[in-house]
Formats: structure tokens, C-alpha cells, sequence
């Protein structure tokens, strides 16, 4: 009798929570879960109230660990808005590059007067950063100059040579290619006037307008 009377308790707790769960107080809408947005995105964080409470204020974070955190504040304190059931509040996120991360949650506390409630991406979505460099700079010295065009040599004819961490730094004529060409290119561009500059991102760190033929492994830029 004992084992059937503490099985019927547990029955009646998960069936609580699975209550508590279905019927949560406030919802969010988007981003729910599968998205993928970019670094310097402006993201619309959506959410609804369920049921109305004394409302204050609101509180978001994101996080890329897991649906329980640890949390990094969004936003906080909120204006309430509308407190009746159903009402959708909002708020524009203009994603950080600390965001990047393939799996990123949302939690929007709803702040009451009396018990607070909460609730989180049914699941993760996805934040990509963009892959910053210079072109021209591949020794990633930080500067463009001759030295950047022996590198370029050196990968192309010397075994021994490191290959540059962002081979799109040593395509600097844009071709989608690597060969003499681009340090003819580069040399040409630094000492001879009027000569063609490289093509963005140039002479800044900056992502490729054409990313489809970025390839890097890491990086000096920091965006």
C-alpha cells in the first residue's frame, strides 16, 4: 500500500509540472529555437503574456551554454506595457560578437509585484560571426607592405614557409585564387601610382563582401 500510495505521489508532482509547464505564465515567441542570425543582426525578441499579473517591468538574456544558463543580461527593467493576456511585447536585439556561439538561448523574465515568472527558447538557435581580416595582410602583422608580399612567395615556392592563417588575405587581386599574380598585384598597389588598391575588406578589418570564398583559420582582426 505504501510503494502504491508514494507512486500515486509522484504521479501527481510530474503531473504538476508538466501543468505548470503547458500553462506558463508568459511565452517566448521568437526566436524559439533552429534560427540562424548573424553577428551585428538586429533580432526581434518576441513574447507573449498567458496569464495577467500586478506587471513592472521585464528582463531578457541570452545564453550559449545551455536553457539554464549561466545568463547575460539583454535588457532589464523593461517597461511593462500592456499587462493583458495575450498582449505580445517585444524588443530589438542588436546581436554582440560575445553572442557567436551554435547554440544560443532566450529567457524573458516577466517582473510582477508579487512572484516572478519566466520563460525560456524551447530550443537553441544559432549566432555565426563573421570572419573578419585584412586583404594584402598575410603575415597578419597588423600592416600591409613587402613583407606581406614575400609571405605570399614564400607559401607558394618554399615548403618550410607557414601558410597564412587567412589564405583570403593572400588573394589580393580577388581572382578567388593564390599564385604570383597576387603578389605582382600587392607590390604593384605599393609602389606604383595610381595603381589598383585591394578590394575590401581593405585597408580596415572588415568581413568579405563576397564570403563564399573566405577561408580562414583564425584571425588578428578584432571586431
Amino acid at each position: 500500500m505504501r510503494s502504491k500510495w508514494i507512486l500515486g505521489l509522484i504521479v501527481a508532482v510530474a503531473s504538476l509540472a508538466a501543468s505548470h509547464q503547458a500553462f506558463g505564465h508568459v511565452q517566448v515567441n521568437d526566436p524559439n529555437g533552429g534560427e540562424v542570425f548573424q553577428v551585428g543582426d538586429t533580432v526581434t525578441i518576441e513574447w507573449q503574456i498567458l496569464i495577467a499579473h500586478t506587471l513592472l517591468n521585464w528582463d531578457v538574456w541570452y545564453s550559449t551554454n545551455s536553457g539554464v544558463g549561466p545568463w547575460t543580461p539583454i535588457a532589464m527593467d523593461l517597461p511593462a506595457g500592456s499587462p493583458a493576456v495575450g498582449s505580445i511585447h517585444s524588443y530589438e536585439w542588436t546581436i554582440p560578437f560575445e553572442a557567436a556561439d551554435p547554440t544560443v538561448w532566450i529567457r524573458v523574465r516577466m517582473d510582477n509585484s508579487g512572484i516572478d515568472y519566466e520563460d525560456t527558447s524551447n530550443a537553441p538557435f544559432a549566432i555565426e560571426a563573421p570572419i573578419v581580416f585584412v586583404r594584402g595582410d598575410a603575415n597578419s602583422d597588423g600592416g600591409v607592405d613587402i613583407g606581406d608580399s614575400i609571405a605570399i612567395l614564400g607559401y607558394l615556392f618554399d615548403p618550410k614557409a607557414d601558410a597564412p592563417v587567412c589564405l583570403s588575405t593572400a588573394d589580393t587581386n580577388t581572382d578567388g585564387g593564390i599564385d604570383v599574380a597576387d603578389t605582382v598585384f600587392l607590390l604593384s598597389h605599393l609602389f606604383v601610382p595610381g595603381s589598383p588598391a585591394p578590394s575590401e575588406p581593405y585597408p580596415e578589418c572588415g568581413s568579405d563582401p563576397g564570403a563564399g570564398g573566405v577561408i580562414c583559420d583564425t584571425s588578428i582582426c578584432i571586431p
